[in-house]
Order: structure tokens, then C-alpha cells, then sequence
């Protein structure tokens, strides 16, 4: 008895060991991984509190099928012209046309900056703009 005792003794205490040694790696893995995800997370709502957009105008020319919105971004982050989307009447609109200040661009505009979009659509009643960050702005037309 004195020996068999002591000899399951020390091999559990080596499984506790073995276990806690394989465990600690998975664990800190985690942990380590949990916070850059709260890292992520907590600059994503920043990003998001920075962003503000106004419509200025929505209207259509005399034609009735070209739609041209004014845009005012009064947030403090710049906005991606290819993350804004354009609703009409609850349908998306693929702008023709997208400018910031006059000048045609591609990529975005700036705080205090004020974009266009043009695009092709009917008289509209219900004009929505969003941005990739989930801020949205709506103005109802005629």
C-alpha cells in the first residue's frame, strides 16, 4: 500500500500537468483573440459615431428619368464613394455619375465636402443614401 499510493499520486498529478501544459495554449489563443476582436469592434463604432451625411437636394431634371442627389458629408471620417448606395423608391440606383465638389471621382470624400450622384431613374418620392458604415439618410420628394 505504500508504494501504490504514492505511485498513483505522482501519475495523476503528471496527467494534471500534461493537461494544464496542453490546455494553457488553447486558452491564451482565445483570450488573445477575444480582444482583438473587441479591439475591431470598438473601432468599427467609432468609425460609425465620426459619420454623418445629409442629403442637400434630390431632383429630378426635366426629362424625369435623370435623378441627381446633393450629398453633404458633416461627419469627420471620409466616406468611399464605392460603400455609398443610392435607394430610390426603396429600389438601389447604380449612379452614373459621382462627383465631390465638382470633380468626378471613384474613391471619397472628405468632411465638409459635398458629393452628387446622378443616375437614371423615374420621379422619385423616396430618396435613401447609405453609407458602408450604416448611416443613412432619407428625405421624401414630391
Amino acid at each position: 500500500m505504500g508504494f501504490s499510493v504514492s505511485g498513483a499520486t505522482a501519475v495523476v498529478f503528471i496527467g494534471l500537468l500534461v493537461s494544464a501544459a496542453a490546455l494553457y495554449p488553447a486558452v491564451d489563443h482565445y483570450t488573445e483573440r477575444h480582444a482583438d476582436a473587441l479591439a475591431a469592434d470598438d473601432e468599427r463604432s467609432l468609425t460609425r459615431q465620426n459619420t454623418d451625411i445629409e442629403i442637400a437636394a434630390a431632383a429630378t431634371s426635366g426629362d424625369t428619368t435623370t435623378l441627381t442627389v446633393d450629398i453633404d458629408n458633416t461627419g469627420a471620417s471620409t466616406l468611399a464613394v464605392s460603400k455609398v448606395d443610392l435607394l430610390v423608391d426603396g429600389t438601389i440606383v447604380v449612379p452614373d455619375e459621382a462627383a465631390v465638389d465638382g470633380t468626378t471621382i471613384t474613391n471619397g470624400g472628405a468632411k465638409g465636402e459635398r458629393g452628387k450622384l446622378t443616375g437614371e431613374k423615374g420621379r422619385e418620392t423616396c430618396v435613401k443614401i447609405t453609407t458602408g458604415r450604416g448611416v443613412a439618410a432619407t428625405v421624401e420628394g414630391e
